[in-house]
């Protein structure tokens, strides 16, 4: 019962928070909030906006169950972010741009924005859905639901949907920052805890952990291994990198955040950060892993998502279990709030278009909340028609993303760095780049971190070669 009265103080709290810090009079105030946040409360909701319940629950499996090389990848991530300051984003403010896809317009066309804001619905939805699935594990596994997730999944997408219905980009960065807080202060706990369970100190801790458990760079290049089939520096670096440039570039979950800064630099400054952060806290949470394969001494689970579950649920006192799982909400929820604002707005601007049909502010503030209404729902429904996967969630949901974002990217910068490109031929490469990773991922086994950089050099060049064709086609 004391854990049950934790999780719903925190629900409430949360809610509480979210309604106070609203500040929601027209439709910009409701899906961008420009100039009304710090930069750095801007770079804790990119980190917790990015961090989910995956996070939190697959992370410290993959550590348990492998080694730290998935570090790599953090490293890739921010090489990846750099580039979005440097590339990116001086051009989004030079455009004065209402979405991400809002660019594209300029760029190529209406047509290239309602269609790239499709694929952006589709992957946001598909990817969100299994982070909200991953969260209603833990939950089921307390309720002593044996397996049926979908009170869990009402639960949590009802509790995340009502600040997010009614205080809109703000009240969601405002409540990013307080979760983020908290599900990092119950990694550090649990590292603690995992010590006082074994009546140890964290240093004598770490050496019970066995050497191969900690490293963390692989050359790929070794007996049975190869650079596009695991973690190691090349896929890391160049994988993380290309992920990351896409996501936060292109993706307007993560773009949404950097439209909301004052200004350029301040947009830049959170971009960065949010890498270093970011990079912290997965060492974290692998560390977390690791402590508890110690504790548990390597024991066997079915699905590495099981790992953090198990050992909250059986290891963990009353109140402090209660907190734990608290913090994996407070990972979910910043992910599932950021991801419901985010649709609503690329619907309600890139594919209806509202801004343009003269209603009311009022009006338009009330179209934005049935928009995020339907969102959640449909979310919820997605999520509860999933099932157990014995592979790690947290990479489920990056391979779906993955498919996506290199034509995105491709799109993006042939639109920053070309004058004069033809949209035909722009949307044609991203349509191949699609098509051709969803063929890789059918017949070849590619590790997912390739996904984006070969899903970008196929969009980029094969847009460039289209493009010439009718160049030179129109001249003759």
């Amino acid at each position: 019962m004391l854990d049950y009265t934790v999780i719903a103080a925190y629900i409430v709290l949360i809610n509480l928070i979210g309604f106070r810090s609203s500040r929601v009079k027209t439709m910009a105030d409701y899906f961008q909030g420009r100039g009304s946040m710090h930069w750095l409360a801007l770079c804790f909701s990119i980190v917790a906006t990015e961090t989910s319940s995956l996070t939190f629950i697959s992370i410290p499996g993959l550590a348990y169950i492998s080694d730290l090389g998935f570090l790599q990848v953090a490293m890739g991530y921010m090489l990846g972010r750099v580039l979005v300051a440097a590339v990116l984003i001086p051009r989004y403010f030079r455009g004065n741009i209402e979405t991400t896809y809002h660019f594209l317009q300029q760029r190529f066309g209406a047509g290239a924005r309602r269609f790239m804001a499709v694929i952006f619905l589709v992957t946001r939805l598909l990817a969100d859905g299994i982070r909200l699935f991953a969260t209603a594990i833990p939950l089921a596994m307390l309720m002593g639901l044996d397996g049926n997730y979908l009170p869990a999944i009402l639960i949590i997408g009802g509790a995340t949907f009502l600040y997010t219905l009614y205080g809109g980009i703000r009240s969601v960065v405002v409540v990013d920052v307080v979760q983020l807080v908290l599900y990092l202060f119950c990694a550090v706990l649990g590292i603690f805890l995992v010590a006082d369970i074994m009546h140890t100190d964290i240093f004598s801790l770490a050496g019970m952990i066995p050497d191969g458990s900690t490293r963390i760079f692989h050359s790929g290049m070794g007996p049975g291994e190869s650079i596009f089939s695991g973690y190691n520096v090349v896929s890391g670096l160049i994988g993380g990198a290309f992920l990351s440039f896409a996501s936060h570039g292109t993706d307007h979950l993560m773009v949404q955040r950097v439209l909301s800064c004052r200004n350029e630099s301040d947009a830049k400054k959170a971009m960065v950060a949010s890498g270093v952060v970011v990079f912290i806290q997965f060492m974290l949470f692998m560390g977390l892993g690791l402590f508890i394969s110690v504790l548990l001494e390597g024991r066997a689970f079915d699905r590495p998502d099981e790992i953090m579950p198990f050992f909250i649920l059986n290891h963990l006192p009353a109140g402090i279990k209660g907190l734990m799982l608290a913090g994996i909400f407070a990972a979910a929820m910043s992910t599932i709030a950021s991801s419901i604002n985010s649709l609503s707005s690329s619907t309600v601007m890139d594919i209806l278009d509202i801004p343009a049909r003269g209603y009311s502010e009022r009006k338009n503030v009330l179209i934005s909340r049935a928009t995020a209404l339907c969102w959640t729902a449909v979310m919820i429904a997605l999520a509860s028609m999933l099932k157990d996967t014995s592979s790690p969630l947290v990479e489920l949901g990056l391979s779906i993303a993955s498919i996506t974002y290199g034509g995105m990217l491709g799109i993006f910068l042939q639109g920053a760095l070309f004058r004069q490109f033809s949209d035909r031929a722009a949307l044609a490469g991203v349509i191949l780049s699609i098509a051709a990773i969803i063929a890789l991922t059918l017949c070849c086994e590619i590790f997912w971190p390739w996904y984006v950089p070969i899903g970008f050099c196929v969009s980029f060049i094969s847009g460039v070669v289209i493009d010439g064709v009718m160049s030179r086609l129109k001249k003759a």
